[in-house]
C-alpha cells in the first residue's frame, strides 16, 4: 500500500510535468487524446439537441434560395447588405454582426449612370424608371451610410500574419486611412502581450470601418488538429500594440453596455471580467492562457434558427420586429463561399454558427470551465495515490487491473457529469495514464519484488504441499525451515496390495495409464488435506503432515487423508470395473495398504550442493513405513500407531490391533486399524470394534479358549471381499491354537515382535 501510494504520487507528478510543457512532443500527444476527449463529451450533449431550437442569436444565412433569387454572390452590389442593415435594424436587434469582409468596389458604371439619368437628355419614361431602380439598388454607399447611422452593426475586422511569399508584409502601424482608435480595448501592455499576435491588418474598405462604431476580429484559429475549440476574445496588432475585440466580444461589449476598459483579464485565474459602466462585474469567462474563449457549442449545425438572407432584406417578408432584442449574425453555411469549419461536435460547421455559440454562452452566462491545472495536479494525486493504496491490498495482484478499469470508469463517468450538469470539464486521458501507471507499478513492485518469495514457495513446494498451505506460509510470512529441523510431525506411507503381479498382467504402456490415475487421485486427496508429497517409489507413495508449515492437527489430517484414500480407491475399482475387459479382475480388486506414525523427525532439504530433496528422516519414518508393510500380516488396509491415535481418539473409529515390536526397533507399541471417523462406522464395524476389545482382553489375559471362541463369533463381522486373505479375527484365532499347544511364559506381556519388514 505504501508502495502504491508513492507510485501515485510519483507518476501524477511526472505526468503533470512532461504533458504540461507546451510544445514538447509529450505534450502534443497528450493534448491531443485530451481534445478528443474533450470533444466527446461536447458530441455527447450536442446529440440531444435540436434543429433551430435556439433563437434569440439568429443566422441570417446567404443560403442557395438566396443566391438564386439575388444571383451570385460576388455581384451582389454593397447596396443590398445597406438595405438589409436599414430593415434589420428597423426591428431594433440587440445586435447587427457581419461575419463577412467587404472590399471596396468601382463605383464607375453607378456614377455613369448617374450622370446620364441627370443629365439635360430625355429619356424614355420606362429607360428613366429602370435607370432610377438600378441607381437605387446599387448605390455604392448605402451600406456605408447604414452602417454610420445604425449603433447595432459589427463589423468583421482581419488580423493575419504576414505573408512575404504572397508580398503581405508585417505592417508596422495601422494605415493612416482607418481610425482605429475608438475601435480598440484599453488593456495593459503586459496582458495583451499574452494575447493572440496578429502583424498586418487584411482588410481594405477603410472606410466602412470608420463609418461603422463596433468593429472586431472574426478570426477563429484552429487547433494543431484543425478543430475550432476556443476563439479568441481579443487579438494583439503587433506593430504598435493595439488590442480590438473579438466581434462577438464587441457586441457583447456593446449589449452589456462595456466600456473599452471594462474587459478585465485575470491570467493568473484564466478569468476574464467584464464590467460595465457603473462598475459591477456583469461576467466573469473563463479563458485560456491566451485570453480565449471556450466554443460552448450547444448543439449540432443548425441548433441556432437560420433564416434565408432574401427574407431578412425585404420587411414584406419578414416583419422587422421579428428582430426585436435578437442577435442577428449575417453571414452563409454555404460550403462554396469558403466559411466551413471542423468543430468539436461535427466535422463541417458553419463559421457564423460558431460565433452565435460564443455570444450565446456569454449572453446566457453559461460557459465551458476546464479545470485549472492545479486543480487537474491534485485531482490526478488523489486519484493515483487512491489506487495505488487500494491495488496493494488484494493478495492477487491481477485483481489489481480489475480495480484500474473500474476507477478509470469511475472518473469518465464523474468527468461526463461535472461537464453535462455545471459545464466543468475535467481532464480525462492524463488522469487514466497516472492511473494505469500506477497500477503497472504497483503490480510490477508486487510481481518482481513482494511477490518473489510467494513464487520461490510455489515453484519450490507447489507440486508436493497443498495449494492451502502455501497460502498459509504466505499469509504468515513463514518460510520453509532449509537444512532440517526437528519437530513431532506425522508420516505417512502408501503401497499397492501386490504391485508385481500386476507388472505381470499389464503391458508397461497400460501399468503407466493405471499408475497415473492411480498416483493422481491419491495425491490430490493428500494435498487437499494439508499432506506434503515426500517422493514416489513406483506405486507406494511417502508423505507427511505437519511440515513445512505446522498444522496443529497434524495427524487428524493424515487420518482424514487415509480414510479419503480408500474411498478414492473404492471410487476407481467401480471406474475400472465399468470399463468392462480393458483390465484383469487384479485390476478391479485393487487394495493399498497405508501406514501412519507420529514423532519426532527431521524435514528439510536434504542431499547433495548439486541436488536436494525436501524429504523427512528418523525413526517415526521407519515404524510408518514397518506399519504400512504389517498390514499385510493382518489383513487390515490402515495401520496407525498409538501416538497417531492418542491424538486422533475423539475424532476417529479404530479397533486396538496389537502391541507390536516392528522390525529394526526393540520398543513395542501400540497399534490400530483406522476404520472411519467418528459416528460414520457401519452397525457390523461397531459391534465388530466392542467384541474384538473384548476378545482381546481374553488374549492377553491367557484365556485362549474364552479368546477363540470370540474371536471366532466376531469373524462373521469381517468383510473378506476379493483380494483380502486374512483379517485379525483369523491371525488371533491362529494365535490361541498356537498358544494352547505352546503357551508363552507366565510373565508375558502380549507384544508380538514382527520378524518380516
Amino acid at each position: 500500500m505504501l508502495a502504491g501510494l508513492l507510485s501515485g504520487l510519483v507518476f501524477a507528478l511526472i505526468i503533470h510535468t512532461l504533458t504540461r510543457n507546451e510544445g514538447s512532443f509529450l505534450a502534443d500527444i497528450m493534448n491531443r487524446y485530451e481534445s478528443g476527449s474533450y470533444d466527446s463529451r461536447l458530441r455527447s450533449r450536442a446529440f440531444f439537441s435540436e434543429e433551430g431550437s435556439i433563437d434569440d442569436v439568429i443566422v441570417i444565412d446567404i443560403d442557395l434560395n438566396s443566391i438564386e433569387t439575388l444571383g451570385n454572390y460576388y455581384d451582389w452590389p454593397h447596396a443590398y447588405h445597406g438595405q438589409l442593415i436599414d430593415v434589420v435594424t428597423s426591428g431594433s436587434p440587440s445586435a447587427l454582426i457581419f461575419d463577412i469582409i467587404f472590399d471596396p468596389r468601382s463605383s464607375y458604371d453607378y456614377e455613369l449612370l448617374s450622370a446620364l439619368a441627370s443629365s439635360a437628355l430625355s429619356l424614355e419614361p420606362d429607360l428613366e424608371k429602370a435607370a432610377d431602380q438600378y441607381l437605387t439598388t446599387n448605390d455604392p454607399s448605402r451600406l456605408i451610410y447604414s452602417t454610420a447611422n445604425s449603433s447595432v452593426v459589427h463589423h468583421a475586422l482581419v488580423l493575419d500574419q504576414s505573408d512575404s511569399v504572397n508580398f503581405l508584409y508585417a505592417m508596422e502601424s495601422i494605415p493612416e486611412e482607418y481610425n482605429a482608435q475608438r475601435h480598440v480595448l484599453d488593456i495593459p501592455e503586459d496582458i495583451a502581450r499574452s494575447l493572440p499576435q496578429a502583424e498586418r491588418i487584411g482588410n481594405l474598405f477603410y472606410r466602412l470601418l470608420n463609418s461603422s462604431q463596433h468593429v472586431g476580429t472574426s478570426n477563429f484559429p484552429p487547433d494543431p488538429d484543425g478543430v475550432i475549440r476556443r476563439a479568441p476574445s481579443a487579438i494583439r496588432f503587433q506593430g504598435s500594440g493595439e488590442v480590438f475585440p473579438s466581434i462577438t466580444l464587441s457586441a457583447v461589449m456593446d449589449i452589456l453596455d462595456i466600456p473599452s476598459d471594462g474587459v478585465i483579464y485575470d491570467m493568473d485565474n484564466n478569468i476574464m471580467k467584464l464590467r460595465d459602466r457603473s462598475g459591477t462585474i456583469v461576467r466573469n469567462i473563463p479563458i485560456d492562457d491566451q485570453g480565449r474563449i471556450y466554443v460552448n457549442y450547444f448543439g449540432k449545425f443548425k441548433t441556432f434558427t437560420y433564416i434565408p438572407y432574401v427574407y431578412s432584406m425585404d420587411p414584406e417578408m419578414l416583419d422587422p420586429s421579428y428582430w426585436k432584442g435578437k442577435v442577428a449574425i449575417v453571414g452563409s453555411s454555404l460550403a462554396g463561399l469558403g466559411d466551413i469549419k471542423s468543430t468539436s461536435v461535427q466535422e463541417s460547421f458553419a463559421g457564423p454558427e460558431i460565433h452565435a455559440n460564443v455570444i450565446h454562452s456569454i449572453l446566457q452566462n453559461d460557459f465551458v470551465s476546464p479545470v485549472s491545472k492545479a486543480y487537474s495536479l491534485w485531482s490526478m494525486v488523489i486519484v493515483s495515490c487512491l489506487l495505488g493504496a487500494i491495488c496493494g491490498i488484494p493478495s492477487k495482484p491481477f485483481w489489481g487491473f480489475g480495480l484500474l478499469i473500474i476507477a478509470s470508469a469511475l472518473w469518465v463517468i464523474y468527468a461526463t457529469d461535472q461537464f453535462l450538469s455545471k459545464g466543468v470539464m475535467w481532464d480525462v486521458v492524463r488522469p487514466i495514464t497516472s492511473l494505469t501507471l500506477t497500477q503497472l507499478s504497483v503490480f510490477s513492485f508486487t510481481f518482481l519484488i513482494m511477490d518473489r518469495d510467494k513464487r520461490f514457495l510455489r515453484q519450490t513446494f507447489g507440486t508436493y504441499i497443498s495449494p492451502a498451505l502455501i497460502s498459509q506460509m504466505i499469509e504468515d510470512k513463514e518460510e520453509p525451515k532449509l537444512g532440517g529441523a526437528e519437530e513431532i510431525q506425522t508420516a505417512f506411507f502408501t503401497d499397492v496390495q501386490k504391485f508385481s503381479t500386476f507388472s505381470e498382467q499389464l503391458s508397461a504402456t497400460e501399468l503407466v495409464d493405471l499408475l497415473n490415475t492411480y498416483l493422481t487421485d491419491m495425491t490430490t486427496i493428500l494435498l487437499d488435506n494439508k499432506g506434503t508429497l515426500d517422493k514416489y517409489i513406483g506405486d507406494a507413495i511417502v508423505a507427511f503432515f505437519g511440515a513445512p508449515v505446522p498444522i496443529e492437527d497434524h495427524q487428524l489430517c493424515a487420518c482424514k487423508a487415509a480414510l479419503e484414500m480408500q474411498e478414492g480407491l473404492h471410487r476407481l475399482r467401480k471406474q475400472w470395473l465399468s470399463e468392462g475387459d480393458r483390465w484383469p479382475n487384479i485390476v478391479h480388486s485393487m487394495q493399498n495398504r497405508i501406514g501412519i506414525h507420529t514423532g519426532p523427525m527431521v524435514t528439510g532439504n536434504m542431499g547433495s550442493q548439486q541436488r536436494m530433496n525436501y524429504t523427512m528422516m528418523g525413526d517415526t519414518v521407519n515404524i510408518a513405513s514397518r506399519l504400512e508393510s504389517s498390514c499385510k500380516q493382518y489383513g487390515i488396509y490402515t495401520h496407525i500407531s498409538e501416538d497417531t491415535f492418542s491424538a486422533v481418539k475423539d475424532d476417529v473409529t479404530v479397533r486396538e490391533l496389537d502391541r507390536i515390536v516392528v522390525v529394526g526397533r526393540k520398543e513395542p507399541i501400540t497399534t490400530y486399524e483406522l476404520i472411519s471417523l467418528k459416528g460414520e462406522e457401519s452397525d457390523n464395524m461397531r459391534q465388530l470394534v466392542s467384541g474384538f476389545a473384548e476378545a482381546l482382553d481374553q488374549f492377553r489375559k491367557m484365556k485362549w479358549n474364552s479368546a477363540k471362541k470370540l474371536f471366532e463369533s466376531l469373524e462373521a463381522y469381517e468383510e473378506m471381499y476379493e483380494g483380502r486373505t486374512t483379517n485379525p479375527c483369523q491371525v488371533y484365532i491362529r494365535r490361541c491354537e498356537n498358544y494352547k499347544k505352546d503357551p508363552p511364559p507366565d510373565n508375558w506381556d502380549g507384544v508380538t515382535v514382527l520378524t518380516i519388514k
